[in-house]
């Protein structure tokens, strides 16, 4: 399978530095396409996120632009760079436990959790989503779903020390209801905003958090 990686703009100075290295190299860049993201790039070329993401100098959970270049290691090259960054490949920290009476949304941290009617509304949509579009839907990260009051307190303080994404006071936010989802694309987002008021998503939670939609009913 020709492999196909992620970088230009987004490429790292530990990625740079590989490529720069004496030995030939075999990681090729990709360009990344709508909808497409660490992960379905990752699995599509059988390497986990935290390789393809070290490599490149980026985060786990960053999202990518349609249009940007990233690069897609070899087995080799990753295990190289991972090495040299000096990361863990230990297994990631298991995703939250759904409270009583939630649902399963897939999503690639495993199952995560809303109402069973924002799920059931949810996994409808992603239905529609990949067969019209050619998108998935997914939340883009452990806690962009369901969220408990202490997860939500730490996100909280996280964006008021100044280093989170804009978070609501715990025992305010609709994550904590469980009707509420944070997409990792704007591709995402697009599609959600074209189908989403046939399935009750689609609510923007606030100006500017073009992530977060709400489950606001059917």
């Amino acid at each position: 399978m020709l492999r196909r990686v992620l970088a230009g703009s987004l490429a790292c100075s530990l990625g740079g530095m590989l490529l720069t290295g004496g030995s030939a190299l075999a990681a090729l860049p990709h360009t990344v396409l709508p909808g497409e993201t660490l992960w379905s790039i990752s699995t599509a070329n059988n390497l986990t996120v935290r390789t393809v993401a070290v490599y490149n100098g980026l985060s786990e959970d960053a999202g990518l632009m349609a249009g940007t270049t990233i690069q897609v290691p070899t087995v080799a090259e990753g295990a190289a760079a991972l090495a040299a960054a000096g990361v863990s490949t230990s297994a990631p920290a298991a995703t939250p436990s759904a409270a009583p009476g939630m649902s399963a949304v897939p999503s690639p941290f495993g199952d995560l959790y809303l109402t069973p009617a924002a799920a059931q509304a949810w996994n409808a949509m992603r239905s529609e989503a990949l067969s019209a579009y050619g998108v998935d839907l997914y939340p883009g990260g452990p806690a962009s779903a369901y969220r408990t009051y202490a997860q939500q307190a730490q996100l909280y303080q996280a964006f008021l020390e100044g280093f989170g994404a804009p978070a609501n006071p715990p025992g305010t936010s609709s994550h904590e209801l469980g009707t509420a989802v944070d997409v990792p694309t704007l591709a995402m987002r697009s599609v959600i905003d074209q189908i989403g008021w046939k399935y009750g998503w689609g609510k923007a939670h606030a100006p500017g958090e073009w992530w977060h939609v709400d489950y606001v009913g059917g």
